[in-house]
């Protein structure tokens, strides 16, 4: 299918791999339909494209790249949520807040986007664990 964006122009989305949000994004709830674009290849940061809305596209990337040591608490009402039948079908990622200045780029630990890879859906979650802050400096 082609969708229209704000940052890429008409693409084309594979049906496929679009993904459902369970519980929305914070200020986000009503969107509900997202697809991961790669930023460039080779890059490790994506793009986590709203279907509904053409100009929210928010940029992505896999924690561990940043805090190999990062390990979130899942709690069980998300993986019943999510319909996860088996750990390794779940996988996060963190939004990114790019600054004026790219380089005090910062990740969100805090609240990580849960994807069951398998099922295509999604959930923002919020964790209880201070340790992990809303700007994680990534630079």
């Amino acid at each position: 299918m082609k969708i229209q964006t704000s940052r890429f122009g008409e693409i084309e989305v594979d049906e496929l791999k679009i993904i459902e949000m369970r519980a929305g994004i914070l200020g986000y709830n009503s969107l509900k339909r997202f697809v991961m674009i790669v930023h460039e290849k080779g890059s490790p940061f994506h793009w986590f494209q709203s279907l509904e809305d053409s100009s929210i596209a928010f940029i992505t990337m896999n924690p561990f790249i940043v805090k190999s040591d990062y390990e979130p608490e899942i709690d069980d009402w998300t993986i019943e949520l999510l319909e996860v039948d088996n750990v390794e079908d779940i996988e996060l990622m963190v939004i990114l807040t790019v600054r004026s200045e790219p380089v005090k780029m910062t990740a969100n630990l805090r609240a990580p986007l849960v994807i069951n890879k398998q099922k295509k859906l999604a959930s923002q979650v919020i964790l209880e664990d201070e340790q992990y802050p809303v700007r994680y400096n990534i630079s």
